[in-house]
């Protein structure tokens, strides 16, 4: 078995909390790809806002299509 270090604990206690609103189809996107991947609704929301945060170091600005 391989062990791999990660940047965090597996249950790690949160001291903050942020909740956002999302409609019914993007709920079920995120738990789609919980179920496929294995990796947690709150983890893929993280991590898309971690590539978006990137994107505006790098660009110096943020773009949303509405």
């Amino acid at each position: 078995m391989e062990l791999v270090k990660g940047y965090k604990a597996k249950f790690e206690i949160k001291e903050r909390n942020l909740f956002c609103r999302m409609d019914s189809s993007m709920i079920e996107r995120l738990k789609e790809i919980r179920r496929a991947s294995g990796i947690s609704c709150s983890e893929t929301v993280r991590e898309a806002v971690r590539r978006l945060f990137a994107e505006i170091d790098q660009s110096g600005n943020i773009t949303l299509k509405i």
